[in-house]
C-alpha cells in the first residue's frame, strides 16, 4: 500500500509539473493474469505514444506476473529506454532480486531502492505534527513543535569528532522529555508506515491506546505467505523464530540452531538466507581484527530488521494479542533494552547498505573475544573502527564499556 501510494504522488507531481497524462502509464499487475496480458497493455500504450518524445510507465506489483524481467529486458533491447523512464515495484524482495541479477546493463544498476522502516529520526519528522495537534497540553505541544525545527538543522555523523558529536547532542538535550515520549511512541510502532499510522489514529483520534491484532496477523501472513511461495515449510520456519525469540540478541552458532530445532546445518542457513532477503530478520556476525573479516564460522548474532517484527512473530507464537505482548515487553527491562540495541543495530545496517555495492558485512559487525569481552557494533568508516555501546536502562556505568586496542574511537 505504501508502494502504491508512493507512486501515486509521483504521477500526481508530473500532471502538477505540465506533463501530458495521455504519457503517463499506470498498471497495477496484481489484477494481471500473464506475462502476455502485461505486454499487450504495454504494447497498447507505446502505440498510442508513438510520437512523444518522453513517457513514463508505472508497473506496480510487477513480481505478481511470472518472469516478468523479460517484458522489462524487451523494453530495454527495443530502445525505449531513450525515451522512458520506467519504474517497477514488488513486494517480494527475493523475488526482485533474483529476476533483477539476470537484467545486467539493463538501465538497474544504481537504479534499485528498498523501501525501508522509517528509522527513528524520520519517525519524529513526519509524526511530531500530527501528535502535536492532538496533545492537550499547550506548553507540551509547543514545545514539540520547536523540536521539530532543532531537528531539521542538526544532524550526527558518526564520522564526526566525539567533540562534535556531543555538540549535536547538548542541542537537543533540552528537549529530552519530549524525545522520550515520542521514543516510547517509536517503542511500540515500530519503523513502519501502517502500523505507525495505526496506532496514532487509534491513540490521538479514535482515544484508544491499542494496536488491533489484525495488524500482526495481516504482517504474519505475509510473512508465511512469501515463504510458502519459495516451497518453506512453516513448521521449520516457527521453529526458527521461537529460537530467535527466545535467545534474543544473544550469540549463537549455526549448529547450535540446527541442534535446537533438530533440523540439518544446510536447511537453517537456507531458511535464515530467505528471511535476510525478505527483510525479516538479519545475521550480525563477528568480526575479525587480524584477518579484517568476518567470522563467518564464529558465533552470530539475529535480529529483526524492525521491532514491530518481534512484537508480531511472537504475537503469533504464543497466540496473545499483540498489545500484551508489547506491554509485557515494556515490563522486561532486559528484553526491552536487547530490543533497542537490535534497533540501533539495525539503523546502521538499513541507512548504510547500497544494493549490490556495499552489504551489511562489508561495515557492521560486532565483537567478541575469549576474554569475555564483547562491543556491540563495530563500524567501519573510511578506514577507521567505530565501536558502538548500546544501553538501555535507568542506570548506565561506563565500566560496562569495553575498550579493545583496534578501536580508537
Amino acid at each position: 500500500m505504501g508502494k502504491t501510494t508512493y507512486i501515486k504522488n509521483l504521477i500526481k507531481r508530473l500532471i502538477d509539473k505540465r506533463k501530458n497524462p495521455k504519457n503517463i502509464l499506470y498498471l497495477s499487475l496484481d489484477f494481471f493474469s500473464s506475462r502476455k496480458e502485461m505486454r499487450n497493455a504495454i504494447d497498447f500504450f507505446l502505440n498510442l505514444t508513438k510520437d512523444a518524445d518522453e513517457i513514463f510507465i508505472f508497473l506496480d506489483e510487477i513480481t505478481s506476473i511470472e518472469n516478468w524481467n523479460m517484458e522489462l529486458k524487451r523494453l530495454a533491447d527495443l530502445g525505449l529506454t531513450q525515451r522512458a523512464i520506467t519504474l517497477a515495484t514488488g513486494s517480494s524482495a527475493i523475488k526482485l532480486k533474483e529476476k533483477a541479477e539476470l537484467l545486467p546493463s539493463r538501465g538497474l544498476e544504481g537504479n534499485e531502492y528498498y523501501i525501508k522502516p522509517l528509522s527513528f529520526r524520520e519517525f519524529v519528522l513526519q509524526s511530531i505534527d500530527l501528535i502535536a495537534e492532538w496533545v492537550e497540553n499547550f506548553d507540551f505541544r509547543s514545545t514539540l513543535k520547536k523540536l521539530k525545527s532543532l531537528l531539521k538543522e542538526s544532524w550526527i555523523n558518526l564520522s564526526d569528532g566525539i567533540d562534535d558529536i556531543k555538540s549535536q547532542v547538548q542541542k537537543i538535550l533540552p528537549f529530552k522529555s519530549e524525545i522520550d515520549y515520542l521514543f516510547r511512541l517509536y517503542l511500540t510502532t515500530g519503523g513502519l508506515p501502517g502500523v505507525i499510522n495505526h496506532y496514532l489514529s487509534n491513540r490521538f483520534i479514535q482515544g484508544k491506546d491499542v494496536i488491533d491484532p489484525k495488524i500482526s496477523e495481516i504482517f504474519v501472513r505475509d510473512v508465511l505467505g512469501d515463504l510458502f511461495k519459495l516451497q518453506k515449510q512453516e513448521t521449520i520456519t516457527r521453529q526458527i523464530f521461537k529460537s530467535i525469540i527466545e535467545s534474543y540478541g544473544s550469540r549463537f552458532s549455526f549448529s547450535k540452531l540446527s541442534h535446537d530445532i533438530e533440523r540439518s546445518h544446510l536447511t537453517v542457513i537456507d531458511y535464515l538466507r530467505y528471511l535476510e532477503e525478505c527483510f525479516i530478520s538479519f545475521i550480525l556476525y563477528a568480526y575479525d581484527f587480524n584477518k579484517k573479516s568476518s567470522k563467518f564460522k564464529g558465533e552470530k548474532k539475529i535480529y529483526f530488521f524492525d521491532h514491530m517484527v518481534f512484537h508480531s512473530i511472537k504475537a503469533y507464537l504464543t497466540g496473545e494479542k499483540i498489545w500484551d505482548v508489547i506491554g509485557n515487553t515494556f515490563q522486561n527491562e532486559e528484553l526491552e533494552s536487547k530490543l533497542v540495541e537490535g534497533m540501533v543495530i539495525s539503523h546502521l545496517l538499513l541507512h548504510k547498505e547500497i544494493p549490490y555495492l556495499k552489504s551489511g558485512d562489508t561495515f557492521l559487525w560486532y565483537y567478541y573475544d575469549k576474554s569475555g569481552r564483547e562491543i556491540d557494533a563495530i563500524f567501519k568508516e573510511n578506514d577507521s573502527y567505530l565501536g558502538i555501546e548500546v544501553k538501555y536502562k535507568f542506570q548506565v556505568d561506563e565500566r560496562d564499556i569495553k575498550i579493545i586496542p583496534p578501536v580508537k574511537k
